[in-house]
């Protein structure tokens, strides 16, 4: 794959990943209600995606309990969130091994995370991505962030919902 479209297809990705966490953070403030605006500069941000994930499902059982759909439709959101999470950490940390004037070559990501594989530890692995890869991971990535936005206009606009959107003001 050559260099400038795998650099595109890196940074569309990185931008998607970087959307979609920053969409969780809204929603979590969002599920929080308006009486929790200090919580965000001071809790929410600092939250890595798992916690995040996990500090969401809390809260929204508890907050829109009374609709069983959006809180079945958030779950299954988060699960395909929570899916990619290790994918999203191999790409942001892991050690990208381009090969110089190949075109047509995939690309490998080494994690130096230590896996228990088959009664063994594993010190390396190596994932491959070509082009298709990491466009399909993108499309999927922009499709869990309509999904999330789908789910915060529900929260903020159900009638007689307490919760206010973080971006409005009263």
């Amino acid at each position: 794959m050559q260099k400038e479209r795998l650099f595109a297809r890196i940074g569309e990705m990185t931008v998607q990943f970087a959307t979609l966490e920053h969409q969780l953070q809204g929603l979590l403030e969002t599920l929080l209600g308006e009486n929790s605006r200090l919580i965000g500069p001071f809790f929410i941000h600092e939250l890595n995606l798992s916690v995040l994930l996990r500090k969401i499902k809390h809260v929204a059982r508890f907050r829109i309990q009374g609709d069983g759909s959006l809180l079945e439709q958030l779950e299954e959101v988060l699960k395909r969130i929570d899916a990619v999470r290790d994918m999203r950490n191999l790409l942001v940390h892991g050690h990208w091994q381009i090969e110089e004037g190949c075109t047509t070559c995939p690309v490998r990501v080494r994690d130096f995370k230590m896996r228990y594989e088959d009664g063994q530890w594993q010190a390396l692995t190596d994932t491959t991505f070509n082009e298709k890869k990491l466009t399909h991971l993108t499309r999927r990535l922009q499709a869990m962030s309509n999904d999330v936005n789908f789910i915060i206009r529900k929260v903020s606009d159900a009638p007689g919902s307490p919760i206010v959107h973080p971006q409005q003001t009263v």
